[in-house]
């Protein structure tokens, strides 16, 4: 029971998961000023944010074990498969459990922001860091095309997970720089789905908020 208590003390917490997200939009910073330490700053954050959204799903013990277990895996495979000259089974399994650990962690953010009797500043939170979620697995997604279809984007020389999560928020912000393009078919479907999600999630989930905004006292906020 103590060990329960400690684990889900802080359950459905979503500022510790915006702050490691946040921090991986940051990450050209440190990348900057620190070239060689591109993958293993990216390894570190990514980590950071598997970590956290574990916290997050822990609300019950079948939601902890189940996200533990994928996120455990997906560490794994963060650290193995980061380099370059890695085989491509093991930048696979890296991309499949990441993404299938952002599908869950992305069902219980829905699931917590749906089930809110009212706005909070934690459920705000929630928001903003399911928006961040689309474009992380819009990062793995790019991974996807580019294992299967080699050359599928315009890549520098270092490591594709980096690039390819850069090019992916570029897209769902609509900023689209130019520097990372997608050159296959596939690759151009996968960014026109990033900028297309990241519109409807915007429109649906405003309207959501606002809805159980205005239906809850003032003072409850």
């Amino acid at each position: 029971m103590r060990l329960q208590r400690f684990l889900f003390r802080g359950k459905n917490n979503s500022t510790w998961l915006l702050l490691s997200l946040v921090l991986l939009l940051l990450l050209p910073i440190p990348v900057y000023l620190m070239p060689d330490l591109r993958t293993l700053i990216f390894q570190t954050v990514l980590s950071f944010v598997v970590f956290t959204g574990i916290q997050l799903i822990s609300s019950s013990i079948r939601h902890f074990l189940i996200g533990l277990v994928i996120g455990f895996v997906a560490i794994i495979f963060i650290w193995l498969g980061a380099e370059t000259e890695q085989f491509p089974i093991v930048k696979f399994s890296r991309a499949f459990f990441t993404s299938t650990f952002l599908i869950f962690l992305g069902y219980r953010l829905f699931s917590i922001i749906w089930n809110s009797q009212r706005i909070t500043l934690n459920i705000i939170a929630a928001a903003v860091s399911g928006y961040f979620l689309i474009g992380l697995f819009g990062g793995q997604l790019c991974q996807f095309i580019n294992l299967v279809i080699p050359e599928s984007y315009n890549l520098n020389n270092g490591g594709d997970m980096y690039q390819l999560t850069y090019f992916s928020f570029t897209t769902l912000t609509s900023l689209g720089f130019g520097d990372v393009l997608p050159l296959t078919p596939p690759a151009q479907s996968v960014a026109l789905l990033i900028g297309i999600i990241g519109q409807l999630y915007l429109t649906i989930l405003v309207a959501m908020l606002v809805g159980k905004y205005l239906i809850q006292e003032p003072s409850e906020f």
